[in-house]
């Protein structure tokens, strides 16, 4: 039996995996949904404080309670909490699958790595400008939903994630994970590309790419969220890594 944990990433939560799901065909594997602390709706997330501690937490209680090895199937800000993971229970973990997803080398954090691509001259702010601060996180205006997120995707689609973002604590965005090659570094990782990313954009993806080197990778012609817009082109991507591997 497979089993596929899928976690989603920042301002989002398990519906963004929904549209995926009916493509995850093969009768040998069980798909496990997280939602991360505070993500089930905007209300709670309007209070929440929760870091990368909470969140590994969270997803290392829901796989104590799955038999066998797992992949993580991790979205953008999600590979983060998926290295942080593997690090703590490499022997659970068959591997990774990071979709659009941050996987990035030990201690460096997300911003240092725009940062680095930034200074050849490449726009890599993504969703930054299109955030609004809340008490104790921040939100994505409608604007950056459309034109960033969501920019290949249908109305309804658009409307349909208006309608369940959410807001995501400070806490959990700077940050940056240490793992080593003896736990974490020793899982096999896999990188599907979203070449037309407005968020993570190609270049930060490559560079992702050529520091941590993946053990294969592939490129989908879509925008930040493929579960959403190519469900089914993605699916097939997660299912033949998974067969290989």
């Amino acid at each position: 039996m497979t089993n596929l944990v899928f976690i989603h990433g920042a301002w989002a939560s398990g519906w963004a995996w929904e549209p995926l799901l009916p493509y995850i065909r093969s009768s040998n594997t069980h798909y496990h949904v997280i939602n991360l602390p505070d993500s089930e709706s905007y209300e709670a997330s309007l209070q929440s404080q929760a870091g990368i501690e909470e969140y590994k937490s969270h997803v290392l209680n829901a796989l104590a309670k799955i038999k066998g090895p797992v992949w993580l199937i991790a979205h953008s800000g999600g590979g983060l909490i998926a290295t942080a993971v593997a690090e703590e229970i490499p022997s659970k973990i068959a591997g990774i699958i990071y979709v659009a997803g941050m996987m990035l080398p030990s201690g460096m954090s997300f911003s240092e790595l725009c940062q680095t691509v930034a200074q050849k001259g490449i726009n890599t702010q993504g969703i930054s400008p299109y955030l609004q601060n809340t008490q104790y996180g921040t939100k994505v205006k409608e604007e950056g939903i459309r034109e960033i997120f969501l920019h290949d995707a249908s109305e309804e689609a658009i409307q349909v994630a208006k309608e369940n973002m959410v807001v995501q604590p400070n806490a959990s965005r700077i940050i940056s994970v240490h793992w080593t090659e003896e736990r974490a570094g020793r899982i096999p990782k896999y990188y599907i590309v979203a070449e037309r990313d407005r968020s993570l954009v190609l270049a930060v993806q490559q560079e992702m790419i050529r520091l941590v080197t993946p053990t294969a990778a592939a490129t989908l012609d879509c925008g930040h969220f493929p579960q959403i817009v190519i469900p089914e082109q993605l699916a097939d991507v997660i299912m033949e890594f998974v067969s290989n591997q």
